[in-house]
């Protein structure tokens, strides 16, 4: 009986583990994300990591973006589809936005 407890709990803790560990790995190729960025994003966003102004003044810098302490992949996903005044309004596909998340996140320092 204690055996079957055990091997039930460390059934339990391994689950319980398990979706953080999925969580952590966000989808996306980031070489293909800075290639996206370099054609839609450059014009108006620091893209590079070692950039520290975007070349539109109110644009975030994609460093400042993936250091920010609030900012993971949900934010980002959520931000690539909510509308800014300043910013073009973009259809982005599913697989590209994945992209362009992976790449922002590459940069946390």
């Amino acid at each position: 009986m204690k055996t079957r407890s055990c091997a039930a709990i460390a059934s339990g803790l391994l689950l319980l583990a398990m979706p953080g560990l999925c969580a952590a790995q966000e989808p996306g190729k980031v070489n293909a994300g800075l290639a996206y960025a370099e054609a839609h994003c450059a014009s108006c966003h620091a893209i590079e990591e070692d950039y520290t102004e975007s070349p539109v003044a109110n644009a975030p810098t994609f460093h400042l973006l993936a250091n920010n302490p609030e900012i993971n992949g949900r934010a980002l996903a959520i931000l690539l589809r909510t509308p800014h005044r300043e910013m073009p309004d973009l259809i982005i596909e599913q697989a590209d936005a994945d992209n362009i998340i992976a790449y922002i996140l590459s940069l946390k320092k």
